[in-house]
């Protein structure tokens, strides 16, 4: 009875530290009291909200794209409408990101997401202004692969890295091929 009622303490503290319900330190300290400087095993403190919150950032993430390739592409709408919706879901896809990390979920996939939405949002423009100027066109990718760096390099992320290097890569091929 008595390690269930434990077992129950230290639960909460993680859900306190967690959400940020008391700070870090005093949950730690908290924690270093009840368990007596011992860890606890895996299975005592699960963490299924990061899981399910992923997955459904995941999906969330999947839909809102899905949907702004929908509107961009297959329907009828007049190009500013258009472009409103699209900068709507990458404000929306960001703003949630930063949320969630600010609450202690990195969700990758927004982050991706929004990235995507606003390559396709600034392509888009640029083809509404400028029409086929090439030059313009690998200048705004260019800048799209430094924006990916930079975010690869902040975030510790190495998909955006990686893409930013691959996407100077292909460019710089393109160009002179």
């Amino acid at each position: 009875m008595k390690d269930n009622k434990k077992t129950i303490i230290i639960k909460e503290i993680h859900f306190w530290k967690e959400n940020h319900m008391l700070p870090a330190q005093y949950c730690d300290y908290l924690l270093t009291m009840y368990t007596q400087g011992e860890e606890l095993p895996e299975n005592a403190v699960k963490k299924p909200k990061a899981k399910r919150l992923s997955a459904i950032s995941l999906l969330a993430s999947f839909f809102v794209v899905f949907i702004s390739l929908f509107v961009l592409y297959f329907t009828e709408l007049s190009f500013p409408l258009q472009m409103t919706i699209l900068a709507a879901f990458v404000v929306l896809l960001l703003s949630a990101a930063i949320y969630f990390s600010k609450k202690g979920f990195f969700l990758p996939f927004l982050y991706a997401a929004s990235a995507i939405l606003f390559l396709i949002f600034t392509v888009e423009c640029h083809e509404k202004i400028w029409g086929g100027n090439s030059i313009t066109l690998y200048a705004l990718l260019f800048f799209h692969c430094l924006i990916w760096w930079i975010a690869g390099r902040k975030l510790q992320q190495v998909y955006f890295t990686i893409s930013a290097w691959l996407g100077v890569i292909l460019l710089v091929i393109f160009i002179f091929i």
